[in-house]
């Protein structure tokens, strides 16, 4: 089974800044907000391309199923 690794990075990504936020900047302090808040919509972001290549792949493969359907019929 081919694993696809850009479906991972969202995830990672989030854990990095949620990481960066927990361990490494203290919570009493409100500089770390804009960034956090800033770089959050990333992860939908590579959602979102990661959804898009998959849906591509999947129309290309019904539009291949379909040609040899035909090709079959």
């Amino acid at each position: 089974m081919k694993t696809n690794i850009s479906l991972w990075i969202p995830a990672v990504f989030a854990a990095f800044l949620s990481g960066m936020v927990l361990y490494c900047l203290p919570l009493d302090a409100a500089v770390w907000r804009p960034a956090f808040f800033s770089f959050l919509p990333m992860c939908f972001v590579f959602v979102g391309f990661a959804m898009m290549n998959m849906r591509k792949e999947i129309s290309e493969l019904k539009a291949k199923i379909e040609l040899l359907e035909n090709k079959k019929g």
